[in-house]
């Protein structure tokens, strides 16, 4: 082949592999980060004391993982407010075993602060294979006169994508 075929092959190979790119990206479906089934969010105002012991934040999330075994990793986010020399505590319930705190990540989620924030919180959780249904739970750390709220907060766990 004479140069300028060379070069017109090339550009021409260089452009139909262009064009399937570009048509991948239009037409093709989109590939989601965290599958709808892997997050909940939850809002309105909940409270709770020391006397109110461990307490779910209605934020279960169900996860299956096939066949395999493996660990996945949560992200618990909330809006919250504490008590003066208070704390909130957080810990995880997996399908029917207890609530375990400091066991999978940290168990201070939120000490008192002048204002609100938003807390977050990350944890390490491996399960076995199948299904499994995660609860992160909550509780106040502090005399009988504390107290903690909770007012909007949303729970992710990612686990197998495909």
């Amino acid at each position: 082949m004479t140069r300028p075929t060379k070069r017109a092959a090339a550009l021409l190979a260089a452009g139909a592999l262009l064009s399937g790119a570009a048509s991948y990206a239009v037409f093709a479906p989109t590939a989601e980060a965290i599958p709808g089934a892997q997050e909940k969010c939850a809002f309105g105002l909940k409270e709770i004391t020391p006397a109110s012991g461990w307490q779910p934040l209605g934020l279960a999330v169900t996860v299956n993982n096939g066949t395999s075994a493996r660990k996945v990793v949560t992200n618990l986010s909330a809006d919250m407010g504490v008590s003066e020399q208070a704390e909130i505590r957080v810990g995880y319930k997996v399908d029917r075993g207890p609530v375990r705190e400091k066991y999978y990540g940290p168990g201070n989620l939120a000490n008192h602060t002048d204002f609100w924030q938003t807390r977050n919180a990350l944890a390490v959780i491996p399960l076995g294979k199948g299904t499994h249904t995660i609860t992160p739970y909550w509780r106040i750390s502090g005399s009988s006169d504390k107290g903690g709220a909770f007012e909007g907060g949303c729970f992710v766990v990612e686990g197998r994508t495909q």
